[in-house]
């Protein structure tokens, strides 16, 4: 005889079955991820020379945290690829014995996972303390530099950048091993015909895009070098749309100058700007006046994106404008009489300055009076016998320099480590700008401009 079970009697097992369904308990990470991840979380807070902006400090955060997590799962899978076919892998058995009961087994899960959850709590209290003792740090030294002092929207942003990108680090890593998985052999024509259609209606969608156009500085009516000298000098200057090459724009500035009747000047001042092409309205009026005047001032623009874009990407432009504005300069006075020759002085700040050092490289000594970089990469020197360089000590600029990745250099203003420390540095080229001058690539009044003299 067939019977109905009743929902009444169905309904433990329903819920035996609901039960089953459900997620174990809470199961917390490996030690050996907790310690990495937690030490990644406190690197990202060791002090750099300026305050980083939330956007950068979560950037820092997700990339250290996926590095810690990249390594160890690297070095597995190489270990695994490279493992002998065949070969045994040792483990440790756990099966039931009559030394190795299911109790001991289970009081020893239960010891580990008990041990994985101290270690996440003490790890997060430690990260949190270090958070804790950065947000003090970064407080007083936003302080010192008269910048915005951050406040608990700085770590919950940085944090949601942090997340946002350790998120998009896993979706593309998940992606690309889902991916490595499809063989040329299996699916060729398939996958090259996905990924060139791909290409085709991107290609087609965007159109022509400036995906450097958020960094491009255009030069302002009030440039220093677009307005009459109060002290009565003569300013030639040649912007970066008005010729083809940077060569051409750089000849363009001297027979402006000598038009101008520069090569009349007591003294002529190439002043090398930055990549954007400023040139430092204070550096150019204290030479003004130290020299009453009597000075040309000349200086051409090659580009219009950030010194430290340029020194990382494409140092060209900046040398060929350098070495022509030099070049040129030299040959005009070597035309004049010995005794009617006006001292040649040459002044560079961020890439101009290394662009001058570059150009000035071979010159004879005696053509050029004196030299003077302000904000120079990597602090580094030309060796003319007439030169001085400033610098301020917070300035990542200065300490652009591969020297950096291995030894702290001497006037290092806070704690380095070796490669993080560097790391930090280009980060800290983006607020370079912001502090006030003195500080950071800000390089004002307070500096002594004084030139060398011959």
């Amino acid at each position: 005889m067939l019977t109905r079970t009743t929902p009444i009697a169905a309904f433990p097992t329903r819920v035996g079955s609901l039960a089953r369904s459900l997620p174990g308990p809470l199961v917390p990470p490996r030690v050996g991820s907790t310690l990495a991840v937690g030490a990644a979380l406190a690197l990202s807070t060791l002090p750099s020379l300026l305050p980083r902006a939330p956007l950068i400090q979560g950037l820092l955060t997700g990339s250290l945290v996926l590095l810690t997590l990249a390594v160890p799962w690297s070095v597995r899978q190489a270990v695994a690829r490279w493992r002998p076919v065949g070969a045994p892998v040792h483990r440790l058995s756990t099966a039931p014995t009559p030394e190795r009961s299911t109790t001991g087994a289970l009081v020893k899960k239960r010891r580990s996972t008990l041990a994985r959850w101290l270690v996440l709590v003490g790890t997060g209290a430690a990260v949190v303390g270090t958070a804790w003792l950065a947000q003090l740090g970064l407080g007083q030294r936003a302080a010192d530099l008269a910048m915005v002092v951050p406040g608990p929207a700085y770590w919950l942003t940085a944090g949601a950048w942090a997340l946002a990108v350790i998120g998009l680090g896993l979706v593309l890593a998940a992606g690309a091993r889902r991916l490595a998985r499809i063989t040329w052999r299996r699916t060729p024509k398939p996958l090259a015909a996905v990924l060139l259609a791909g290409v085709t209606v991107t290609s087609a969608a965007a159109g022509p895009i400036d995906l450097l156009e958020p960094l491009r500085k255009e030069l302002g009516p009030t440039h220093v070098m677009l307005v009459d000298s109060p002290a009565g000098a003569s300013r030639s200057f040649s912007r970066v749309d008005e010729t083809q090459t940077p060569r051409d724009g750089a000849e363009l500035a001297v027979e402006r100058m000598v038009a101008d009747g520069g090569l009349d000047k007591g003294a002529i001042l190439i002043a090398l700007p930055t990549g954007s092409g400023w040139v430092n309205r204070e550096a150019v009026t204290a030479f003004e006046t130290q020299l009453d005047g009597d000075v040309a001032v000349v200086s051409a623009q090659y580009g219009d994106l950030p010194s430290w874009w340029s020194f990382l990407i494409d140092q060209e432009p900046a040398v060929e404008s350098a070495e022509a504005l030099v070049d040129g300069v030299l040959a005009r006075v070597a035309e004049l009489p010995a005794d009617q020759r006006p001292d040649v002085f040459v002044h560079g700040e961020s890439l101009g300055a290394a662009a001058g050092q570059a150009a000035i490289k071979g010159v004879d000594e005696q053509a050029v009076c004196g030299v003077i970089w302000s904000g120079a990469p990597g602090g580094e020197v030309s060796g003319h016998p007439r030169e001085r360089s400033l610098r301020n000590i917070d300035d990542p600029v200065t300490y652009l320099s591969l020297d950096t990745v291995v030894a702290q250099p001497q006037d290092w203003p806070t704690a380095w480590l070796p490669g993080l420390s560097y790391g930090t540095t280009v980060l800290d080229l983006g607020a370079s700008l912001l502090p006030d001058a003195g500080h950071g690539h800000m390089y004002g009044p307070e500096q002594d401009w004084t030139l060398p003299t011959c």
